[in-house]
């Protein structure tokens, strides 16, 4: 009997998945600023918390603050060897790596990323970058160019913290802004008021010590009353030869 009509058809091979884009820009560096946010109530309730051990956790939190130094920030090495020392485990590497990298993705320039990190990354980057605008119009020189901020992508169950700290920055940026209009007001006002010359000074002086001698408080210069004394002026003949 001939099976080649019965005989099921190959399967359809998928074609590999392309690896996603970076999730900051290639240029970010957050290095010399020591501080990482750290939204409390997303740990808590993620599955990391809820899944790891002791262990694991450490492990994860230390490759967070590790990616935090990197270039590009908020992403990893793809390397074992390289990710065991930077997370402490050591040796213990391969029983901690599932918990460890908890959450991270492989990118399409071969790094790791995190998309909370890289959300946070993204967030510290952009004020640097304002930062040194600011100081640059401040001493007239032209700000760096820089390449857009790049979104990183939602992950699962975040989609509500992620609207929670919109709202939370759209209102800081809010209260920032407010803040430097009353700044800039404020030194509007201060530039505005009238410094006095130094010869208008000196004019005001003049002014005030003239009203002083005709009130009698100050004899005129060339008056007998403001001569030095002489020795001898008191004698009828006036001083003797």
């Amino acid at each position: 009997m001939n099976n080649a009509h019965t005989s099921l058809p190959d399967a359809v091979q998928e074609p590999p998945r392309p690896f996603p884009a970076p999730m900051t820009p290639p240029q970010s560096d957050l290095r010399g600023l020591p501080f990482m946010p750290l939204d409390t109530c997303r740990l808590l309730d993620s599955d990391l918390f809820a899944l790891s051990t002791g262990d694991g956790f450490k492990c994860a939190v230390a490759l967070w603050c590790k990616a935090w130094q990197q270039v590009p920030a908020g992403s990893l090495p793809h390397n074992d060897r390289v990710l065991a020392h930077l997370s402490g485990a050591g040796g213990r590497w391969p029983t901690l790596r599932t918990v460890a990298l908890h959450g991270w993705v492989v990118c399409s320039d071969g790094r790791l990323y995190h998309p909370v990190i890289a959300q946070k990354a993204n967030q510290a980057w952009k004020a640097r970058l304002a930062q040194r605008a600011r100081a640059a119009r401040r001493w007239g020189h032209a700000p760096e160019e820089s390449a857009p901020l790049i979104p990183a992508p939602a992950c699962h169950g975040t989609a509500h913290a992620d609207a929670r700290e919109s709202e939370r920055e759209s209102k800081s940026r809010s209260l920032r802004s407010r803040g430097n209009n009353q700044a800039d007001l404020a030194r509007g006002r201060s530039s505005k008021a009238h410094v006095p010359h130094p010869l208008e000074e000196q004019a005001a002086r003049l002014r005030q010590r003239s009203a002083a001698r005709k009130q009698g408080r100050e004899p005129a210069r060339n008056t007998p009353e403001a001569q030095p004394h002489m020795a001898g002026d008191d004698k009828p003949g006036g001083a003797e030869c």
